[in-house]
């Protein structure tokens, strides 16, 4: 398994922010999964990550057609994540079971759901396991109809669930508690036994706080 993450300096401070999450999340991996190669998806000119094993470049395109781009030109068993996660167990036994694509159900009992998103979007994309470029080629081509901003934030997410949605590949659909496991915003713990079971832990949005200062353990 070959962990991939794309990562890119832009002109404002959340790149900077992106870049301290980065550098946590490939901690996590080494000290878990040591003998997992971790390569960084970046454009022409974005700094090399410290710690990763390689850097993949290519010209700079808006965020999603960078991102899709970058996973449709990869063969094998890659795990494809965002850079606000850290690792708590190993996970490469995901390999183990069959499929193109693994992708991470919001099924998040602790959260509410966004009324009408998580029936557009019922993936986060922040963490997918893949075997399959094709997968993603496809999705680079749906992202590419859409419009600039939908290019460059959520379209993503909307191109890889309908993707995931057809029938032209085996798509798997892990349970996101255990795999992708958003904590609940800062000041409000998360359920302290969900938490400590979830192999993959997603600081999304406001959460990025507690991974960077350390106080995403539950009461």
């Amino acid at each position: 398994m070959t962990i991939g993450f794309l990562h890119v300096a832009r002109p404002d401070a959340d790149w900077q922010l992106d870049a301290e999450c980065a550098r946590a999340m490939v901690k996590s991996a080494k000290k878990l999964m040591p003998f997992t190669s971790i390569v960084q998806f970046t454009d022409e000119k974005t700094p090399k990550i410290k710690g990763v094993d390689a850097v993949r470049r290519k010209p700079s395109e808006p965020m999603g057609l960078l991102r899709m781009r970058h996973c449709a030109g990869v063969d094998g068993n890659w795990l494809f994540v965002d850079t606000d996660i850290l690792f708590q167990q190993p996970v490469e036994i995901v390999f183990k079971r069959s499929f193109d694509v693994a992708v991470t159900k919001r099924d998040w009992a602790h959260l509410k759901p966004a009324t009408g998103f998580a029936d557009r979007m019922p993936f986060n994309t922040g963490v997918v396991f893949s075997r399959c470029p094709h997968f993603w080629a496809e999705a680079y081509t749906r992202l590419r109809s859409l419009d600039d901003d939908a290019q460059d934030f959520m379209g993503e997410q909307q191109v890889i669930c309908d993707v995931a949605a057809g029938d032209r590949y085996h798509v798997l659909q892990l349970s996101g508690t255990t795999y992708n496991f958003p904590p609940e915003i800062p000041g409000t713990p998360s359920p302290a036994k969900l938490y400590k079971r979830a192999s993959i832990i997603h600081f999304k949005g406001p959460r990025k706080s507690l991974m960077l200062h350390g106080d995403q353990q539950c009461a």
